[in-house]
């Protein structure tokens, strides 16, 4: 079985330094974005293997929990793109270490916690299988190219988002080069409003990707339009809501670009209700059969292109209504400062990591029935033992190395005159 489930990406960074002049560094709800992004990850795939993804309306909701690799891509670009846009705004320079600097975070905040998922996951594969599928498939896993190769362990289809996410790292030097020679050429306001109508552009190409992959795999592809689907071409539309959210944000803090010579939209960017209103609503809509079946029949053209566009407009909302430092005393502040909305955020790439074998490994030991099993039961065990392993990791691996790295590549302090 090879699901295509929601991935992750992960993530991401937690802490962003804006530019001089710039609001927190730390955006606390971005954290519990992202453990509802893992939340939702999970769900779509206990709905699957239970079947319960399968009945009537609920079972929609359940299905589409795998937007949620649609808002982890969003933050990924938002949180990354970020820098290299205020740069272009402000006309600063960039330091001679940054590549490297951001190369060596983004090795420790990817790598150690997969390489020990991924372990688990060859431990479960020899166990229940009797072996992990040869060298090839085990080294492709190591270096985070299964997305490529299109062969899976059971219980590690979700990584398909990590080669994805990968990807998309490796190019975040060269956009954020181009975003920000853009802004410095065409100024403030038109240079945002450029940017934004050029992501929007190529948003649309990763639509029209999906388009082909979608009728490339009906007319019998044998595993080329799953790459391209699930490549970052295919998913040019969920980075690009993290990177308009991140052009709008910075436009926003300058007073500068759409939302501030747009009433109307800056209205509706400022109303966090809102926004999680309209993603409520758009989530609903992809629920329906217009976003395409809900297991593994293929989809068409139109119901792939359906479920891409609105799956983005869910992230970009929703991210839109979390980078805002919500005003003290509301009820998104009172989120915000929970101890329990940091942890989840810190946890959500090992829930991301370790649910899909836990799920495995819970099936075999209880003897649960594929397609056939209870939903809230399986639901409850795998959140439980996912957030307790994803918790051991951050504690013991993420968490230590994360700061190891930050350590050795912290900027040197300046030199006295």
């Amino acid at each position: 079985m090879t699901h295509r489930p929601a991935g992750r990406s992960a993530t991401s960074t937690y802490l962003i330094r804006l530019a001089p002049g710039g609001h927190m560094g730390h955006l606390r709800l971005v954290d519990g974005l992202r453990a509802v992004a893992a939340g939702l990850v999970l769900v779509s795939h206990v709905g699957f293997w239970t079947g319960a993804s399968s009945i009537d309306l609920v079972g929609g909701f359940v299905a589409r929990g795998d937007a949620g690799v649609a808002v982890f891509f969003a933050i990924s670009a938002f949180l990354l793109l970020r820098p290299a846009i205020a740069r272009g705004l402000d006309g600063t320079g960039r330091e001679a270490r940054a590549t490297a600097r951001y190369a060596v975070r983004r090795a420790a905040r990817i790598l150690p916690a997969y390489w020990l998922a991924l372990a688990g996951v060859l431990a479960a594969a020899v166990w229940l299988t009797g072996g992990a599928g040869g060298p090839a498939k085990v080294a492709a896993h190591v270096l985070v190219l299964q997305g490529y190769t299109g062969d899976y362990y059971q219980s590690f289809t979700q990584s398909w988002s990590l080669t994805t996410e990968v990807t998309f790292y490796v190019l975040v030097p060269v956009l954020g080069g181009l975003l920000t020679r853009g802004l410095w050429r065409r100024g403030g306001s038109r240079g945002v409003g450029a940017l934004v109508a050029v992501t929007a552009v190529v948003a649309t190409g990763g639509l029209l990707a999906q388009a082909v992959a979608a009728a490339w795999s009906r007319a019998g592809s044998d595993g080329g339009a799953g790459v391209l689907a699930t490549s970052v071409v295919g998913h040019l539309a969920w980075f690009g809501a993290g990177a308009a959210v991140a052009l709008l944000a910075e436009g926003h803090h300058r007073g500068v670009g759409p939302l501030a010579t747009r009433p109307a939209l800056l209205a509706v960017w400022r109303s966090r209700p809102t926004l999680v209103l309209l993603a409520v609503v758009v989530f609903v809509v992809a629920s329906s059969p217009l976003a395409g079946p809900r297991d593994l029949t293929l989809p068409t053209a139109g119901q792939a292109v359906a479920k891409e566009a609105l799956y983005a407009v869910f992230a970009l909302l929703l991210l839109a209504a979390c980078v805002q430092d919500p005003p003290p005393g509301t009820p998104a502040d009172t989120v915000a400062r929970w101890g329990v909305t940091r942890w989840l955020g810190d946890i959500s790439y090992g829930v991301f990591l370790w649910h899909v074998v836990v799920l495995q490994v819970l099936f075999e030991v209880t003897g649960a029935e594929l397609f056939a099993t209870g939903f809230w039961w399986t639901l409850y065990a795998v959140a439980g033992f996912s957030v307790a392993l994803a918790s051991l990791s951050w504690w013991l691996v993420e968490r230590p190395i994360l700061a190891a790295a930050r350590r050795r590549t912290a900027p040197a302090p300046a030199a006295r005159a």
